[in-house]
């Protein structure tokens, strides 16, 4: 099947003329013909009927026509696209991300929709917060355009701006050996006893470092340690030898070995895209910023 057989078929299902599929495609009759009849042949089936100077299409015909013209639009849509809006010319965004568990679900879907929607090509670029790269930086220098991360790493620098994502607290991985795991909600109190490891990535995040503050000035016999490795945390927490504190975002919920539990706290802290403070304004930030939450809201109704 050819791209010429497949227009002669189209065509002649449209005009149910011969004559006319031959003029409207600049071809002779017999030519028209001869693809019909190789379509045909390749698919094993007739397609057309041809009687009485009438030209019906089989239901075999139909149905081959029906499916062949959504493909065709498809493809003519894609062609112009490509034509229109030249890839190299095409906008790209590079965004920042850190990989957790949660972004390795929705941001395919964001992918294909920002693509499919507004024909932007995005950039995605690992960063590990616990690495020699600055966050902040990556955002002030350009290397990214967006970033995904807790929103009070953006609060503490005036020219960041952020919008939340998805709100949420803390999460305390307990081993599922272990008989916290099999509780809703955990306080810091039932923690007592435990080796506790809090995860504080090496940016300067204020909310939790105002939770280490409230556990250091109110139970100050909690055995909490600093993890800057939510892997190594979260293989300490399966192994049953500790406890880990971890933003609600970082819960990996296909862990064979820990289950994540609510911390009952008052304190918030949101998943945000940060950028620089003068994007908003611009329609292709805000295209991004929409279709994220979309992807994540889609990604939450599945929870």
């Amino acid at each position: 099947m050819n791209r010429t057989q497949i227009k002669c078929f189209l065509s002649l299902g449209r005009t149910l003329n011969y004559s006319k599929t031959a003029e409207e495609l600049f071809m002779s009759q017999p030519a028209v013909s001869k693809n019909i009849k190789k379509l045909e042949l390749e698919m094993n089936t007739k397609l057309v009927n041809f009687a009485h100077h009438k030209v019906e299409l089989t239901v075999n015909g139909q149905f081959l026509w029906n499916k062949l013209a959504l493909v065709d639009a498809i493809l003519d849509d894609t062609v112009a696209s490509i034509q229109n809006n030249d890839l190299n010319g095409q906008p790209t965004f590079n965004i920042g991300f850190t990989d957790i568990p949660f972004e390795d679900s929705f941001l395919p879907r964001f992918i294909s929709l920002v693509n499919e929607k507004y024909h932007y090509r995005i950039n995605l670029v690992f960063l590990d917060p616990n690495g020699k790269v600055n966050l902040i930086e990556s955002l002030k220098n350009k290397t990214v355009d967006l970033l995904l991360f807790q929103s009070d790493l953006f609060s503490k620098d005036k020219d960041l701006a952020s919008t939340a994502l998805l709100s949420g607290g803390f999460s305390v991985a307990v081993s599922k050996q272990n008989p916290l795991a099999s509780q809703e909600r955990l306080t810091l109190k039932e923690l007592s006893g435990q080796r506790v490891l809090l995860w504080n990535g090496n940016e300067l995040i204020p909310t939790i470092n105002e939770l280490k503050y409230e556990i250091n000035d109110k139970y100050p016999n909690l055995n909490i340690t600093d993890s800057y490795d939510t892997a190594i945390l979260s293989i300490y927490a399966g192994a049953n030898v500790a406890v880990g504190i971890v933003p609600s975002i970082l819960f990996n919920p296909d862990s064979k070995t820990v289950n994540y539990v609510k911390l009952k706290s008052p304190m918030k802290i949101s998943y945000s895209v940060g950028y620089l403070r003068e994007k908003p304004e611009d329609k292709q930030i805000q295209n991004i910023i929409k279709t994220l939450k979309y992807a994540i809201n889609v990604e939450k109704s599945h929870w």
